[in-house]
């Protein structure tokens, strides 16, 4: 097997278990596939939350309360053969329920994800937030979200 051969397959591994840590909870292990100032990124960000975390700590924050809410299992894992071994596209299917509402989950992803020396330095997620809306919303998350699509941005603020 040559270098970006070996390369490839482990950062694909890397990938697999990154869906592995996030399915059992283990969102501080999670966040250690990141490098110090890894990028994760959400293209389309359901209301309220922000599309870019920066660093382990600011991606411990944002998911750290992901196991409290979701109860999923991921499958059909799919990788797409790059140039570049070391970038990862990444088809799969999470499936599951709300832990608090018992609503069922179905979400379909593509992640684009570029590693470097072993480590993600930015994940680029796309993913139907309404899914995770309608499977884990309570009034109180609703209300918030609207309350956020309301307000007028920092930047028109400025303006």
């Amino acid at each position: 097997m040559d270098t970006d051969q070996q390369t490839r397959a482990h950062v694909q591994q890397l990938f697999a278990r990154n869906l592995e840590y996030i399915t059992e909870g283990r969102i501080r292990e999670w966040v250690e596939l990141f490098d110090p100032t890894g990028v994760l990124e959400f293209p389309y960000p359901p209301p309220g939350v922000p599309s870019r975390f920066v660093g382990h700590d600011e991606l411990y924050e944002h998911m750290k309360d992901f196991p409290k809410q979701f109860d999923v299992r991921f499958s059909g894992l799919a990788f797409h053969e790059t140039t570049d071994p070391e970038l990862v596209i990444a088809e799969f299917v999470g499936d599951g329920r709300g832990v608090v509402t018992k609503r069922p989950f179905h979400q379909v992803y593509i992640s684009v994800v570029r590693f470097q020396d072993g480590r993600i330095v930015h994940f680029r997620d796309f993913w139907n937030p309404l899914v995770t809306i309608r499977t884990a919303a309570t009034i109180g998350h609703v209300w918030r979200g609207l309350v956020g699509l309301l307000r007028p941005s920092a930047t028109r603020q400025r303006r």
